[in-house]
């Protein structure tokens, strides 16, 4: 009943007007952890995020700074904050992952919506940020939305998940091509990515949060360092609110993953794996 309901209201508001926003415009924060990005990217992702968030009054854009070595990064970014008033500078001692670095911002916000991006994400337009937060004024039941994720070229990643179980991961972690059906359910497929609905698992690359609802259950997770906290966070979200996939706006992402392929990162994926089910229950199938 609740899934009906949602969904009736989404479609009553575009069929009457998409690009409606609320009388009152919502306050925007948006976070960003970076680590050794190249000052070019960084650049051009400050000018596409406060362009896409053009039509609302108050945007605030936190860049968080988990490379403090890179002294040239500090600076540039210090300059940043000189000549913006809306961004400000986050600058911990020493990496303290993705999770941790975005919970540094919890203490400065007081947005309507708070926005978790990636620092090689891109907005198409000053349209998708407005279809989000109409879709979030006008249901309050939902403290998690993600939006549809595409790569560059225009195809759409298949990055909505099932709530994981061993088996399931165990099956993406060996990356070969067998149960298939089970691996294309576990990602939503195949008809997941087209509509309006209630979702267990999304990724972390855009999430856009009701900061009450971000502030309320104290942000990340903070045992993990890299990997499964956006499954961690979905879930604790779903225990007081509810998450919703909202294909009606888009974003691009390049979704790198190199990480993933070395020895470290395949120890800190495990590592990330026993926190998840520890915490969650291990479930095997």
């Amino acid at each position: 009943m609740k899934e009906r309901r949602t969904i009736s209201m989404v479609n009553m508001l575009t069929n009457d007007d998409p690009m409606a926003v609320s009388r009152k415009s919502p306050i925007i924060s948006m976070a960003v952890v970076l680590y050794d990005n190249s000052t070019e990217l960084i650049d051009n992702l400050i000018s596409n995020l406060f362009s896409a968030t053009s039509s609302f009054i108050n945007v605030h854009l936190f860049l968080i700074n988990n490379s403090p070595q890179n002294s040239a990064l500090s600076v540039f970014l210090r300059n940043k904050e000189k000549i913006d008033i809306r961004i400000k500078v986050i600058e911990p001692k020493h990496n303290l992952g993705f999770g941790s670095g975005n919970n540094l911002v919890i203490p400065f916000l007081t947005s309507d919506y708070h926005f978790i991006i990636n620092p090689d994400v891109i907005i198409a337009d000053n349209l998708q940020i407005p279809k989000i937060t109409n879709y979030l004024d006008h249901n309050l039941e939902v403290g998690l939305l993600s939006p549809l994720i595409k790569f560059p070229d225009g195809q759409v990643q298949h990055l909505l998940k099932k709530d994981p179980t061993v088996f399931d991961m165990f099956l993406r972690f060996l990356g070969i091509p067998i149960f298939k059906t089970r691996q294309k359910q576990f990602v939503n497929l195949p008809d997941g990515y087209d509509h309006v609905h209630y979702a267990e698992n999304v990724p972390g690359s855009f999430m856009v949060f009701r900061t009450s609802i971000f502030k309320r259950i104290g942000g990340f997770d903070e045992k993990y360092f890299l990997y499964m906290e956006d499954s961690d966070i979905t879930r604790a979200v779903n225990k007081i609110s509810e998450t919703v996939f909202f294909p009606d706006a888009f974003i691009f992402h390049k979704w790198q993953r190199e990480n993933k392929k070395t020895f470290k990162g395949i120890i800190e994926m495990l590592r990330s794996m026993i926190i998840y089910f520890d915490k969650w229950g291990w479930r095997i199938l």
